[in-house]
């Protein structure tokens, strides 16, 4: 995540800010410009592309731009929104607030890294949705991806109901965040891969053959819990239920490690190793770019595993458990690789495109 400064004073302010605490600008984040801009006293943002105005559903925490002449004046990301809880369910509707900032968040990030996005809209079969239901005593929301539509259980965002399935699935790590980078991942299998024989047969070298039946893999995953040493080969033990959970896994580590590393360079952190006592400090040196995607994917490693370890280690000074706690092999690499190559040749093809389009619209 880049750093948001308030157009009237310049002060930080964070991506989801609704005012500049500083000096009280109404603010809004502006999708198609990708950076924080200042209301007028009437509630509007006017430029070139016309009217704006704040997301209806800034109530429940959106700070997005809509485009005035909207029907429903929604925001690029609640329009993804398929479905979700009607406001007279008071308790569900509330767990909207941390889950579609969530989903706002990895927006920006495919947006920064120039993934394609065709919505559900532009494309009713397979083109990408938000289905944001919660679970009850009665009725399980199964978290998911089927052509395009993205599930998430609501439910999840409160603390004490994911951490109670974090620790019963045995799972290191479990955000809202993170449930959107795994299931984003499918999506862009979908897009990127199966539809490509190129990709597709790179994909089965990479990770193996996803025509391998899927529900039985499911069941001897959540059978047996997998085998003892997946971490010489996999990011994770879920990951090697089945090579699309393999891809989605790797796809949502992907997204962690380019985020964060330029959320570090955004506020200037790098490391330069300890000292000279440590024979190992030249490996301890961490220097993150603004725009971590445009570096080979080793490069990008040799620039996380130092911050990670440093990250770990502040977490570990306030009591609390590591902040990344996964280990990468040298096979996850190859597979990180093939995932950097993939985004980089969409975003490349996606730009192509556009050029293309704007070209032939002049």
């Amino acid at each position: 995540m880049r750093i948001f400064a308030c157009p009237h004073c310049g002060h930080i302010v964070y991506f989801d800010s609704p005012s500049c605490l500083e000096c009280g600008a109404d603010l809004a984040y502006a999708r198609h410009l990708r950076e924080m801009v200042m209301l007028d006293d009437d509630g509007g943002y006017r430029d070139d592309e016309g009217l704006w105005r704040r997301c209806r559903n800034e109530r429940w925490g959106c700070n997005w731009l809509a485009v005035d002449a909207l029907e429903r004046a929604e925001c690029y990301s609640c329009r993804l929104t398929r479905h979700q809880p009607g406001e007279d369910d008071t308790e569900r509707f509330g767990w909207l607030v941390d889950t579609t900032h969530a989903k706002r968040w990895l927006l920006f990030q495919l947006d920064e890294l120039g993934l394609p996005i065709t919505s559900h809209r532009e494309q009713p079969e397979g083109g990408l949705a938000f289905d944001l239901d919660a679970s009850t005593d009665d009725r399980q929301v199964m978290i998911g991806h089927l052509n395009g539509v993205i599930t998430i259980d609501l439910s999840e965002s409160e603390d004490s109901h994911r951490e109670a399935l974090r620790v019963s699935l045995g799972e290191a790590y479990r955000t809202m965040l993170g449930h959107f980078r795994h299931e984003i991942g499918h999506y862009y299998w979908q897009v990127l891969v199966a539809a490509s024989d190129t990709e597709l047969e790179a994909f089965r070298r990479e990770f193996g053959d996803e025509r391998v039946d899927y529900a039985q893999a499911l069941d001897t995953h959540y059978g047996t819990g997998g085998t003892e040493d997946w971490g010489a080969q996999f990011i994770s033990r879920y990951a090697t239920t089945h090579p699309w959970e393999d891809f989605a896994e790797t796809f949502a580590h992907y997204l962690h490690i380019t985020d964060t590393l330029q959320s570090a360079a955004a506020f200037g952190l790098s490391m330069s190793g300890p000292g000279t006592r440590f024979p190992e400090a030249s490996d301890l040196v961490s220097h993150p770019s603004l725009a971590p995607a445009d570096a080979t994917m080793r490069g990008i490693l040799a620039d996380w595993q130092p911050l990670a370890l440093a990250l770990n280690q502040v977490n570990r000074s306030l009591g609390k458990r590591d902040l990344y706690p996964f280990v990468i092999p040298e096979r996850v690499v190859g597979k990180l690789g093939f995932v950097h190559r993939l985004v980089g040749s969409a975003a490349h093809a996606d730009a192509r495109s556009a050029n293309s389009a704007g070209a032939s619209g002049q």
